[in-house]
C-alpha cells in the first residue's frame, strides 16, 4: 500500500486568460476549482497508474467533504485527523498567449503545537511494515521543522519505505533522518545548499552529497529537461520527450508518483527513472494537478533517453 501525506491541503483555483496585465478586470474566465495539495496530487497520479493508494493527513472540518468526495470518487483510501477551519486557497493564472504561469499561494492558519503531536501519534498508528509513505508538501504553521524527520525515523522502525518531497527547513531536517528517496527540484536543491547550481555535472555533484548523507535514491527534477537520478555509483540523465504542454502544475508530483509505482513494481533503476519522467511529461499534457493518462505514460517511456553522467 502507498500512503501520501496531506498536512496542508488547499483549494486550487486555476484560471486561464489570454494575457495577464496588472490592474485589469477579466470577465468570464475559464476557471477550474479542485481540492489539492502535493499528497493529493501524488495519490491521484498513482491511482491513474492502477496502484492501490491512500491519503493520510489533516482534514479541515469546513471543507472536508470536498476532499473526501474527490478521494472516494477516485477510489483512493483516506485516514484523516479532523482540524478546525477551512482550506487555504492557491490561485494559478495561465496565460495562453505565452504559456506563462503565475502562482499565488495562501498562508495556512497557525495550529497549536499539540496538533503536531496529535497528528504524529495518529500517523504512527497506521504505519504497517511493507507500506510506502510519501511525505510531501509544506508543513502547517505551528508544526516544528522536524515533523517529517520524526515520521521518517518512526517509519524506519516500522519497516516502511519512505519518500521525502518538501522544501526549506522541513526538507533539510527530513534529509537528516535518511529517507530512502528524495525528489528535490532545482530551486529546492539551490535552497538546500545555499548557492546557485548550474550544469549537469554540478547538479550531479550536489546529488552525490545527498548519497553521502545516507539517502539511497536521489531524483532531481529539471522541469522540461527531465531528471538527474543517483543511486550508489549510478548517475543518470533522463531527457524528457517533447510533448504538447497544456498545464505544468503538478508535474513534479506526477514524477514522484512514477517513482513510487516503479518501486512498488520492482522496476530497475533506469526503468524507474523512465517511468518518473514519463509521468511528469504525461501530466504536462493534461489540465489539472495529478491528472495523467496511464496509456500515455507507457508510450512516453519508450521515447525517454537515459545516459550515464
Amino acid at each position: 500500500m502507498i500512503w501520501c501525506t496531506l498536512l496542508n491541503p488547499a483549494l486550487d483555483v486555476i484560471c486561464k486568460v489570454n494575457e495577464l496585465h496588472g490592474g485589469k478586470t477579466y470577465l468570464d474566465s475559464e476557471c477550474l476549482q479542485t481540492p489539492a495539495g502535493k499528497g493529493l496530487n501524488v495519490a491521484r497520479a498513482i491511482r491513474a497508474l492502477g496502484e492501490e493508494v491512500g491519503v493520510h493527513g489533516l482534514l479541515p472540518e469546513y471543507d472536508g467533504r470536498r476532499i473526501t468526495a474527490v478521494l472516494d470518487g477516485s477510489g483512493i483510501q483516506h485516514h484523516f485527523l479532523s482540524i478546525p477551519g477551512g482550506m487555504r486557497i492557491n490561485t494559478t493564472i495561465l496565460e495562453e498567449s505565452n504559456g506563462n504561469s503565475t502562482h499565488i499561494s495562501a498562508a495556512s492558519t497557525p495550529f497549536p503545537s499539540r496538533m503536531q503531536y496529535d497528528y504524529t501519534a495518529f500517523a504512527f498508528q497506521h504505519m504497517q511494515q511493507g507500506d510506502y509513505w510519501c511525505f510531501s508538501g509544506s508543513l502547517p504553521k505551528g508544526f516544528a521543522d522536524d515533523t517529517y524527520a520524526a515520521l521518517i525515523e518512526r517509519g524506519a522502525d516500522a519497516g516502511i519505505t519512505t519518500m521525502l518531497d518538501s522544501r526549506g527547513p522541513a526538507f533539510k531536517r527530513g534529509v537528516r533522518a535518511r529517507p530512502l528517496m528524495i525528489k528535490p527540484n532545482m530551486s529546492e536543491l539551490e535552497e538546500f545548499f545555499g548557492e546557485p547550481v548550474q550544469g549537469v555535472h554540478h547538479i550531479a555533484l550536489k546529488g552525490k552529497r545527498f548519497l553521502d548523507m545516507g539517502v539511497a535514491y536521489v531524483f532531481i527534477s529539471l522541469g522540461a529537461d527531465g531528471m538527474i537520478a543517483l543511486h550508489k555509483n549510478d548517475c543518470l540523465l533522463c531527457s524528457a520527450p517533447g510533448v504538447p504542454v497544456r498545464d505544468t502544475v503538478g508535474c513534479g508530483d506526477a514524477m514522484v508518483a512514477g517513482v513510487l509505482v516503479a518501486f512498488r513494481r520492482r522496476f530497475s533503476f533506469s526503468e524507474t527513472c523512465r517511468m518518473a519522467v514519463a509521468c511528469g511529461s504525461a501530466k504536462a499534457m493534461q489540465n489539472g494537478p495529478g491528472v495523467i493518462d496511464g496509456t500515455t505514460v507507457w508510450q512516453l517511456m519508450e521515447e525517454i533517453s537515459v545516459t550515464a553522467v
